[in-house]
């Protein structure tokens, strides 16, 4: 456990922009969200700051996993966005790029059960 630790505290430190979790948790984080939607982005609303949540609103082209949403659905996903000028944040958050959150066309969100990002899963989606 503590050669563990040892190397998640030397990983962190080593790479301030990535986030401080183990990518496995991440990739269980989204293997276990029980709703995964695909949608097009209708529209992101900034923060105010460098850093914060965007709120992206969707409208559900199809359900991957899960029988909460449907397509046609409408969603409200807060999404973690930082601009490039924004200093860098050591943290388990998983830090979307503003501009092309903003540019973007679809998402895929990975939610739980009150439609929020389960460990901040969250892609910019081409379907093409």
């Amino acid at each position: 456990m503590r050669a563990l630790l040892t190397a998640l505290a030397l990983t962190v430190l080593a790479t301030p922009a990535c986030a401080a979790l183990a990518p496995q948790y991440y990739e269980e984080a989204r293997d276990k969200a029980p709703n995964v939607v695909v949608f097009d982005v209708l529209g992101v609303a900034t923060p105010r700051g460098e850093a914060g949540n965007c709120m992206v609103t969707g409208k559900v082209i199809r359900a991957e996993r899960g029988t909460k949403y449907k397509p046609g659905d409408t969603l409200l996903i807060a999404v973690p966005c930082r601009s490039p000028r924004a200093p860098v944040r050591v943290g388990g958050t998983v830090w979307q790029d503003m501009e092309a959150l903003v540019r973007s066309a679809h998402g895929k969100a990975y939610l739980d059960d009150h439609g929020e990002l389960a460990l901040d899963q969250y892609q910019l989606y081409d379907l093409h």
